[in-house]
């Protein structure tokens, strides 16, 4: 069968491998749907913390589960079905306390640097049986794709605290943030402005639930943001994770609030120290999502507004392509077709 794999950075190629077979306790699914994820093309470029080549990628993925390993029950076969990928150990403390994503020894389907736990970039992937959700008839193939992707801003959305009533900040409207304006909405935030460099990720934002949009860049971001909000905000959520993001924050919040670090950063940089500590902040890691969040997901993944949010689809083919396209800046969401 056809797989993508990120042999080295920089480098994406694509090979022919063997079709996996399930083993006791697995499922084989068929690709339908594979998306590149922000980690994939910073991990491909090097600017990862966690994420290098080789690996075979994949985390976000839909498809029709094709055949089961000894102990799992056959109905599910012809099922479609959602990846969790993130395999938790069930036994540290984080995972005893329902936090599985916090686990100490988390391991990545798409994520893996040992080529132990390949991603479903290819026509069949592998998947323990516990991993895989079913899908309702009433949600697209496209829409099932970005139910991974929804299941981290619904993760942050629920660790923020009470969103009710809330004023609410996004830095970035990309994939992530503008799923974390409609993850905020839904959780009753009052009013959401959402930032951002680009012109049509802003209005695409506002279509999608956000109060107001503003350019990252504007010379009176402050007064605008703070305009629109009508204050200062309650909680803001980080989806760009840079330095002059972080330089941002307490223009933004008010004393007392929280600060979510939403996106992936690509390294180290300095943060407001001094204003966290005499504005007592809470700075909260948002790190993907825990089951509730995915069961949560994939409880609103009819509302996904896929038509918005993909801005292509390869076939496997076309791999390589496909992940040059996400690399760009103004890329949206790129699937690959299994």
């Amino acid at each position: 069968m056809k797989q993508v794999f990120a042999d080295e950075l920089n480098h994406v190629v694509v090979r022919e491998v063997a079709v996996p077979e399930p083993s006791v306790g697995e499922v084989r699914v068929r690709t339908i749907y594979a998306g590149i994820c922000g980690s994939d093309t910073h991990g491909v470029a090097g600017q990862h913390a966690f994420l290098a080549p080789p690996y075979v990628p994949g985390h976000e993925a839909t498809g029709v589960v094709d055949s089961v390993g000894e102990g799992v029950d056959e109905s599910v076969v012809g099922q479609r079905i959602m990846l969790k990928p993130n395999i938790k150990c069930g036994e540290c403390i984080p995972c005893l306390e329902d936090r599985s994503n916090a686990c100490q020894t988390l391991r990545w389907i798409g994520c893996d640097i040992t080529g132990k736990l390949p991603g479903a970039m290819s026509e069949f992937f592998v998947a323990p049986a516990d991993y895989v959700y079913p899908i309702s008839d009433a949600v697209t193939d496209e829409q099932a794709a970005l139910i991974e992707c929804f299941a981290t801003p619904i993760h942050a959305a629920r660790i923020a605290g009470d969103l009710k009533g809330k004023k609410v900040v996004v830095l970035g409207a990309g994939t992530i943030g503008v799923l974390q304006v409609i993850a905020a909405r839904a959780a009753g935030a009052d009013a959401i402005v959402a930032t951002d460099l680009e012109a049509s990720k802003r209005d695409r934002a506002v279509r999608l639930g956000a109060t107001g949009a503003v350019d990252g860049s504007a010379e009176d971001f402050d007064e605008q943001v703070l305009g629109l909000l009508g204050g200062r905000a309650d909680v803001l959520f980080d989806c760009v994770t840079n330095a002059r993001a972080a330089q941002q924050w307490t223009r933004l919040v008010r004393h007392g609030a929280t600060i979510c670090i939403v996106g992936v950063p690509s390294g180290e940089y300095p943060v407001p120290m001094g204003w966290i500590q005499d504005w007592e902040l809470r700075i909260q890691g948002c790190a993907n999502y825990n089951e509730a969040d995915v069961e949560t997901a994939i409880a609103m993944a009819d509302r996904i507004p896929a038509d918005e949010i993909v801005s292509a689809i390869y076939p496997l083919d076309e791999g390589a392509e496909a992940f040059a396209q996400a690399a760009k800046f103004t890329s949206g969401k790129v699937l690959v077709r299994g």
